[in-house]
C-alpha cells in the first residue's frame, strides 16, 4: 500500500511520459498485490479441503504436525531475515562481518541466518553469536518468542496424541468390561460369542462410519440444511425403488422430507437376529444397505416352506405402503446387516401434503394393487 501511495505521488519537473509509468506502476503493484490475495485464499481453501476429507485420527495427528511445522519455518524464514538485517546494520562489528560473510553468496548467508534462528527454537547450536546492541536485543525478543511457540507446538501435538489414545482406550475397556459381564453372569457360551461378535462388527462399522449420535455439533444445523443433509444420506439408497426415483424426478423437496421424517434411520442387526416373523402386523418397508437377510415362507399351492436370499440394495415389505399388510414369511438375518426403514403411515401423511406428486404416487399404488388382484392377493410375499 505504502508502495502503490508513493508511486501515486506526483514528482516535481515530472513529465507526462513520467506520469504515465507512475500510474503503470500503480496498476502493476495493484494486481501483483491482489494476485497475493487471491494465493493466500486460495491456500486457506486448499487447507479446509484437506482437513475435510481426513477422517484419520492417526492422519489428523500427521496433519497437526505437519501444519506446525511449516508454520515453525515460515516464522524462522522471516526472523532469518531480520537477523541478516541486523548483521549488515553493522558493517565492522556485526555478526556478518565477523563470521567473514560479507562476500558470500546469498544461498550460504541465507542458510546460517535460517540454522541460527532455528537453532533459538530448538536445543541445536549456531556458531553465530551477536555482538551488537541491536543484534542482543533482538536475541532475546527471539527466545521468548521461541519459548512461547515451543511450547504451543508441544502441547498442540500432546493433546492430540492423548484424544487418539483416549479412544483407543476406551474402545479396550468397553470390550473387557462387556466380557467380565458376561462370564459374571453366566450367560451360555453361544450366547456370548454372538454378542462379542456383533459388537466387534458394529464397533468396527462405528469407527469406518460415524453414527449421527456422536456428533454433536450436527444439532447446530438450521432445519433446512438439516433435512439437506439427511436427503443426500439415505437418498442414493431409497432411489433404487421406482416409485421412490420418480418422486426424485419431480419434487425434490418431497424426497428431502421423506428422507428427515419418515426414515427411522440406520438399524444393524447380528446374524441370526428375527427381523419380523409371519403373521405380525408391518408397520415399516425395509431397505437392505449391507449384508444378507434369508426370508422363508409357504407358497400357494405349496407343502413345504421355501427359502430366498436377500441381497445389499434390494428392499422388501413394499407393501405396507399402500394397503395393510401383514407378513407371510419370516426373516432372518444370515450375517451382520444395516436396514434403513421407511415408516409407511408416515409415508402416506407426506404423500398427501403433496398434490403434483399424489397422483403419480397414486397411481404407483393402483398399478401395485392390480397386479396383485391379477395374481391373487394369496401370491404376495414380503419380497419385491
Amino acid at each position: 500500500d505504502w508502495i502503490v501511495k508513493a508511486a501515486a505521488l506526483p514528482q516535481e519537473g515530472a513529465d507526462s511520459a513520467g506520469v504515465a509509468r507512475s500510474a503503470k506502476l500503480v496498476r502493476i503493484t495493484r494486481v501483483a498485490r491482489l494476485l497475493r490475495l487471491m494465493r493466500l485464499m486460495k491456500l486457506r481453501q486448499m487447507l479446509f479441503t484437506i482437513q475435510s476429507i481426513i477422517d484419520s485420527e492417526w492422519l489428523t495427528l500427521a496433519m497437526v504436525v505437519v501444519k506446525n511445522l511449516a508454520s515453525i519455518v515460515l516464522i524462522n524464514h522471516f526472523l532469518a531475515c531480520i537477523w541478516f538485517g541486523a548483521g549488515r546494520a553493522d558493517e565492522v562489528e556485526g555478526w556478518v562481518a565477523k563470521e567473514g560473510l560479507g562476500g558470500s553468496d546469498v544461498g550460504v548467508q541465507y542458510l546460517v541466518a535460517l540454522q541460527w534462528s532455528l537453532a533459538q527454537f530448538t536445543p541445536g547450536s549456531s556458531q553465530v553469536k551477536p555482538d551488537t546492541t541491536i543484534e542482543r536485543c533482538l536475541v532475546v525478543g527471539v527466545l521468548a518468542m521461541g519459548l512461547v511457540i515451543a511450547t504451543c507446538f508441544i502441547s498442540s501435538v500432546t493433546s492430540t496424541m492423548a484424544a487418539v489414545w483416549t479412544a483407543n482406550r476406551y474402545n479396550f475397556t468397553q470390550q473387557l468390561l462387556l466380557k467380565k459381564f458376561l462370564n459374571q453372569n453366566q450367560v451360555p457360551r453361544n450366547l456370548a460369542c454372538r454378542i462379542n461378535h456383533y459388537v466387534d462388527f458394529v464397533a468396527e462399522l462405528r469407527h469406518k462410519r460415524v453414527h449421527a449420535s456422536k456428533v454433536d455439533y450436527l444439532s447446530f444445523l438450521s432445519g433446512p440444511l438439516y433435512i439437506e443433509l439427511q436427503a443426500e444420506l439415505y437418498k442414493p439408497t431409497l432411489c433404487a425403488h421406482p416409485c421412490f426415483g420418480q418422486i426424485h424426478l419431480y419434487s425434490k423437496p418431497m424426497m428431502h422430507e421423506i428422507c428427515a421424517a419418515a426414515l427411522n434411520g440406520h438399524e444393524n442387526y447380528a446374524k441370526n437376529d428375527l427381523i419380523f416373523h409371519q403373521g405380525a402386523k408391518a408397520k415399516n418397508m425395509l431397505f437392505l444397505k449391507c449384508g444378507s437377510l434369508a426370508y422363508r415362507f409357504l407358497p400357494a399351492g405349496c407343502l413345504r416352506p421355501k427359502t430366498l436370499k436377500l441381497g445389499a440394495g434390494n428392499w422388501c415389505t413394499e407393501a405396507v405402503l399402500w394397503m395393510p399388510w401383514d407378513h407371510v414369511g419370516t426373516m432372518k438375518a444370515i450375517s451382520e446387516v444395516d436396514v434403513i426403514s421407511v415408516t409407511a403411515s408416515k409415508f402416506r401423511d407426506i404423500t398427501r401434503n403433496y398434490h403434483q406428486v399424489y397422483p403419480i404416487v397414486r397411481g404407483y399404488a393402483l398399478d401395485f394393487w392390480q397386479e396383485a388382484q391379477a395374481h391373487g392377493v394369496g401370491s404376495l410375499t414380503d419380497l419385491p
